[in-house]
């Protein structure tokens, strides 16, 4: 790892947390974007690569907010469905003693997030003309920064004791915004939800979200009541 104190810190987390590393490491070694996971060892089909408790997801019902949100839940709808682990991640990304820290600290500030709507306009136009992505931008912006000024803010305000208008800015939010499409998983609902539940709201895994998104995937994800594992 090119950071090696971040990179401690983050795997002692994950050991505290009951999840075992010894076949993988952390590493920015053919990476496209920051850290991702390197196999240490041959791994055979089938193989557990690793475990996450359910207690290490970083979520709206695990954040230290999570009675705080609950009894607001009716204030905190939105379009979206993110504004609960938002406001969640609005919180530790700017705690000193969060338990979720070393994790945070792998994107520092949130900076390398190389999402299009933190692009200029000329970027935009010369790379991604005739694509639509630069109106579908346009209309996430416009949609942040009115989930921001009419269920953030109010909700800022209103809890001065956790959260200040001034550290917990919209660019802040913007980069959580980010940090959520690219990293956050969805789990799925049983087939006999499906019809009438609403979708699961994302949530943030340490250690999931280093390995590689691709179509031609090699690692499956598999759910049980206490935790997520995670084969190749």
């Amino acid at each position: 790892c090119t950071v090696p104190s971040i990179c401690r810190a983050f795997l002692r987390r994950t050991r505290e947390l009951g999840m075992p590393g010894s076949q993988v490491s952390v590493s920015r070694e053919g990476t496209v974007a920051d850290y991702g996971l390197v196999a240490r060892e041959d791994i055979e089909a089938g193989e557990v690569l690793f475990t996450i408790p359910r207690t290490a997801v970083l979520s709206q019902y695990t954040s230290p907010l999570s009675s705080l949100l609950e009894k607001e839940q009716a204030s905190l709808e939105s379009q979206s469905g993110w504004v609960p682990l938002l406001l969640s991640l609005l919180h530790e990304s700017t705690a000193s003693d969060s338990r979720w820290g070393p994790y945070l600290s792998l994107w520092p500030n949130f900076r390398g997030l190389d999402h299009p709507m933190f692009w200029s306009k000329e970027e935009q136009m010369r790379l991604l003309q005739g694509t639509g992505i630069p109106e579908a931008v346009d209309k996430d912006l416009v949609n942040i920064q009115t989930e921001y000024s009419t269920i953030i803010l109010p909700f800022l305000k209103a809890h001065p004791d956790i959260f200040d208008p001034e550290v917990h800015t919209l660019e802040l939010y913007k980069k959580l915004v980010a940090f959520v499409m690219a990293y956050s998983f969805q789990e799925p609902l049983d087939e006999e939800e499906e019809d009438e539940e609403e979708p699961n709201p994302p949530v943030m895994v340490p250690m999931a979200d280093l390995l590689n998104h691709v179509a031609d995937h090699n690692a499956n994800l598999e759910y049980s009541p206490v935790s997520r594992a995670y084969r190749a």
